[in-house]
């Protein structure tokens, strides 16, 4: 197996679903669990998969997967190319409408997200916490020769990126604690090595408004994230800006970038669509 496709096998890997304890829980329904982790195998970089290469990924027999395939092409959310394998469809975008729709606050951090973007000559993307990753729900700047532009819909680690620290700022006592617990039980060995960073990012989040990540999540990018707050409906929001690191500049992210990135955050809350939330006691 070639370099190429070690890379690709292990990213695919790390798409495999893992919801620790839900086959313990009767009242969840099995059929439908391992339906949508057929559709959360697929990968940025998978353009088509068979059964084999899909039962492989969630451990499932050939049969059962081909079950589940045959109807998830028969509702129109995976297709047949003409080898025979499995695309995801156009129909699963028709799921991500309504979702988008319900945070019209998007249009509203636009116009600053383009100003942060064009003051770092890099981009700028606003994330909401999901489970145990966050997940891009509006993106600005794409300058040339970008590394990584992070599009809506792209997901991330909570655990080692400035978003994922911003975003963990929000969470205070038990929920808190209970976040962290979900996140050493999925990711043992990572969490493990960026504990201390988090911690300190979380602190820093939460006393100075922004925190910076150097290369932690991709090496490639440095970024600088910070805390919008929760919505109404209590979704967790934060902001970030991320430059390339070959030109990232450590002081000026310290000193420039991100206290301005806070003081974005600041202005943004001022619209009342977003909240910090008070600490625990």
């Amino acid at each position: 197996m070639t370099k190429a496709r070690n890379i690709a096998k292990a990213r695919a890997d790390e798409r495999v679903p893992r919801n620790p304890g839900s086959e313990q829980d009767a009242s969840l329904s099995s059929t439908l669990i391992r339906g949508i982790e057929i559709l959360q195998c697929f990968s940025s970089g998978d353009r088509a998969l068979g059964n084999a290469e899909i039962s492989r990924r969630l451990g499932l027999n050939r049969p059962t997967v081909s079950r589940l395939c045959k109807t998830l092409v028969h509702l129109g959310y995976l297709r047949r190319d003409a080898k025979g394998a499995f695309r995801l469809a156009p129909k699963l975008l028709a799921l991500n409408y309504p979702v988008l729709s319900a945070m019209p606050w998007r249009h509203e951090v636009l116009g600053p997200m383009r100003e942060l973007a064009e003051l770092c000559a890099g981009n700028a993307s606003v994330g909401v916490m999901s489970g145990d990753s966050f997940v891009h729900v509006q993106t600005a700047g794409s300058p040339p020769g970008w590394p990584h532009i992070p599009d809506i819909g792209q997901t991330g680690p909570l655990h080692r990126s400035a978003l994922g620290w911003s975003l963990l700022s929000l969470l205070h006592g038990r929920e808190f604690a209970d976040k962290l617990a979900e996140l050493r039980a999925l990711h043992a060995e990572e969490f493990a090595a960026f504990a201390d960073a988090t911690a300190a990012a979380v602190e820093r989040c939460r006393k100075q408004g922004f925190c910076v990540s150097y290369g932690d999540w991709r090496p490639n990018l440095v970024a600088a994230g910070a805390p919008l707050g929760r919505t109404e409906d209590g979704l967790c929001v934060a902001i970030a800006c991320a430059v390339p690191r070959y030109r990232a500049v450590a002081s000026y992210f310290e000193t420039d970038l991100g206290p301005r990135l806070a003081e974005a955050a600041d202005a943004i809350r001022l619209s009342g669509v977003f909240a910090l939330p008070a600490p625990a006691d």
